[in-house]
């Protein structure tokens, strides 16, 4: 090997070197760029888990609380009722629970249903007031204290419903318009002293009158 020959070759390895080299910084650099990714992606997934928990626990009060108030001001010896949020399938769902004695109970299996009415409709209202936006203030129920048992435990229930449709702006709750179905189990009295309309429909030869109380 002549020298211009052996001059060719080395200048070939010093190409070869610079490429390498080139490769190196640029492997350096690029793994730099992705150590502060990852770093940054750490700190986000903690501040996602952060607020989904926060998220949550906020969701958890805002459904639960009403419930527990309509229970409380409905029976002597009320259930606590409880949500927990579960993640199902790639999807979060909701449980719901009555609690006695520190065990969680079934609404709908081990309980009486008369607390599963009271519940249930606290619990539509707490939904309702979770939307975004809001649709009108207004819920319709169909004879919801069906199962309840005892006048004064119906008087109580009406009582709680007349309460729910108070305006409280302190809380952000700007009040409800219930449109109910009302059965015989509270007397005309009791539903009057709650309801600000009461209309009478009754059914004669197959015609439907209506009388506004």
């Amino acid at each position: 090997m002549n020298i211009q020959q052996f001059r060719s070759a080395i200048d070939q390895r010093k190409g070869k070197r610079d490429q390498i080299q080139n490769q190196i910084d640029s492997t350096r650099l690029e793994s730099q760029k992705l150590r502060r990714e990852h770093r940054s992606a750490e700190r986000a997934k903690i501040l996602i888990q952060t607020v989904a928990q926060q998220t949550q626990e906020e969701l958890k009060y805002q459904l639960s609380e009403l419930p527990k108030l309509a229970l409380q001001g409905v029976f002597d010896d009320p259930y606590d009722f409880e949500v927990a949020i579960e993640l199902r399938r790639g999807k979060t769902e909701a449980d719901f629970w009555f609690i006695r004695d520190g065990q969680r109970l079934n609404p709908k299996k081990s309980t009486g249903l008369g607390s599963v009415d009271i519940a249930g409709t606290a619990l539509r209202a707490a939904l309702w007031s979770l939307k975004k936006p809001r649709n009108r203030p207004i819920i319709f129920l169909d004879e919801p204290f069906k199962h309840l048992k005892g006048q004064e435990t119906n008087i109580r229930a009406l009582a709680m419903l007349k309460e729910i449709c108070k305006p409280r702006p302190e809380q952000n709750w700007p009040g409800l318009q219930i449109i109910m179905i009302a059965d015989e189990r509270a007397s005309r009295e009791d539903i009057e002293a709650v309801a600000d309309k009461i209309f009478e429909f009754t059914i004669k030869n197959r015609e439907t009158k209506v009388k506004c109380l």
